[in-house]
């Protein structure tokens, strides 16, 4: 049975004879502000800038419809969401590479850097009793985590203030980020995923929702783990406001995956456009003066190397490396259709040629697993 979370409106709890039932406010929310866009290979939380590309991206999940309300978890607590992911993969698989999330704060804070909020994303989870492998933010069993530190909070004399934040998890930190595990996809079957929001400070909590343009699956309810990761119920706030918390979730083109060494990223960070298949266009986002090559393989590796981790399979290239003047270059694949194909930028001295056995390259990017 949910429990009920009751809407404060003016000071009052509008609820009455429901004293068997876990009562919790809800809060007035303030028109929020965009606070960035935190990088997560940087650990910085950066100012929004239009003009700075953040890769080229699709979302593959909104409920970013605002109410007028948030909520607040408490300290450590973990508020765990639902939705269901499109089945927009072939072989039904799925891969974040940014969020986009709201939330409001009365926690002072001079610096206007104290907040830190951890999410989490689960494979499988169910209404009203969390992830289905029994897992949680304290237990485990989550597919990937981040700490998102450095937010602002409330002013500094604990004033409401309510911001959006733009999380770009590119560039090793997609989820998932290789190919040791799969995000599945089943909405043929209604499959449900999860995300939870964990506030590291008091008075800090997520604004609610009532949906969006891609919110199939979310449910009036969520569940709740405490600290140490003890159920502590599935709650709502009585229909009004619907009990979901605003949450944009972005992906790379349909077909299109992006793979890093299980040791860390490699150095080099490559955009990947896939968006009209089966041209390919990619663009190395910090290029120098060095001599940059693609290389196409119909198979992966993890290799170290002086240069990086090879992740495509050397001995298996379907053409020679090709030369990305500039570190930009686009190509038609059409000759491919029906393959899976595996592309790395390799990095080369300027004027040695290309990469070759007796050329190692200097450094290397992550790979992209494309299905023509």
């Amino acid at each position: 049975m949910s429990r009920l979370l009751l809407t404060a409106v003016a000071g009052s709890i509008l609820a009455a004879g429901l004293s068997a039932q876990t009562q919790l406010p809800v809060h007035k929310a303030v028109t929020p502000k965009h606070a960035g866009v935190y990088k997560m290979a940087t650990g910085e939380l950066q100012p929004a800038n239009a003009n700075e590309r953040f890769g080229n991206t699709v979302v593959i999940f909104n409920a970013s419809e605002l109410t007028n309300y948030y909520s607040v978890p408490g300290l450590d607590q973990e508020w765990l969401d639902e939705g269901t992911l499109l089945d927009r993969n072939t072989g039904n698989w799925e891969q974040m590479n940014g969020m986009e999330f709201v939330y409001c704060s009365t926690e002072a804070d001079a610096t206007q850097n104290s907040g830190t909020v951890t999410f989490a994303f689960y494979d499988d989870t169910i209404v009203c009793t969390g992830p289905s492998n029994g897992g949680n933010f304290a237990l485990g069993g989550y597919l990937c985590a981040y700490d998102i530190v450095g937010l602002p909070l409330g002013d500094a004399n604990g004033a409401i203030q309510c911001w959006i934040v733009t999380v770009d998890l590119q560039g090793g930190f997609e989820c998932p980020p290789n190919l040791t595990f799969d995000w599945t996809t089943d909405a043929a079957n209604s499959k449900l995923f999860g995300w939870s929001f964990i506030p590291r400070n008091d008075n800090t909590g997520p604004w609610l929702s009532k949906g969006g343009t891609q919110a199939a699956g979310i449910d009036n309810s969520f569940v709740w783990f405490d600290q140490f990761g003890a159920l502590v119920g599935c709650f709502w706030f009585g229909g009004t406001p619907f009990a979901n918390f605003a949450m944009k979730m972005l992906g790379n083109d349909a077909d299109a995956r992006a793979v890093h060494p299980s040791t860390g990223p490699n150095n080099l960070v490559m955009n990947l456009d896939f968006s009209n298949p089966p041209i390919i266009g990619v663009t190395l986002k910090n290029a120098g003066s060095d001599d940059y090559y693609l290389g196409i393989s119909l198979g992966n590796q993890e290799l170290p190397t002086p240069g990086g981790v090879l992740l495509i399979d050397h001995t298996n290239l379907p053409v020679p490396p090709i030369s990305m003047p500039g570190g930009a270059l686009t190509i038609d694949a059409s000759a491919g259709i029906g393959l899976t194909i595996y592309i790395q930028v390799l990095c080369v001295t300027a004027g040695s040629g290309p990469p070759s056995g007796s050329n190692l390259p200097t450094d290397m990017s992550g790979m992209f697993c494309i299905q023509l």
